[in-house]
């Protein structure tokens, strides 16, 4: 069952813009295994890196409801990759299933963000997928 689906759209010029005025902005917004993942990037990808997390924290927080604050903060949010590529997402304390997908066209990413309550039985079949997938 679909608890909630979060969809947001980011310039990545944006936020190079942003990086540029605050170089704090960086730490701010990615958890340290995120900052690793990017610094091992460079140019236009590492931009979308961090535009697309950036995008994908924003998504969640609005799939969640209350945007980031209180519930939810930059920090407690980490969106790492599958050896596959897949993007993974993971929420200190959230207890549901969350999907994420990440897509980069021109200047702009897009994510979506969906939390679901998962039955004992969705959980197995999701399991097994995931192990498909690695």
């Amino acid at each position: 069952m679909i608890l909630g689906i979060g969809n947001d759209m980011e310039s990545i010029s944006r936020i190079e813009a942003v990086l540029q005025r605050r170089p704090n902005f960086l730490s701010t917004i990615l958890t340290p295994a995120e900052i690793e993942v990017a610094k091992q990037r460079s140019g236009k990808h590492y931009l979308e890196f961090v535009a697309g997390r950036f995008s994908a924290k924003e998504a969640y927080s609005k799939a969640l409801g209350t945007g980031i604050g209180k519930n939810a903060s930059w920090q407690d949010i980490t969106i790492l990759n599958a050896p596959s590529g897949r993007p993974l997402i993971r929420v200190k304390g959230q207890k549901h299933a969350l999907s994420v997908a990440i897509t980069h066209s021109g200047d702009y990413v897009s994510t979506i963000v969906t939390i679901e309550r998962l039955s004992w039985f969705e959980k197995i079949k999701k399991k097994r997928w995931e192990n498909r997938l690695k």
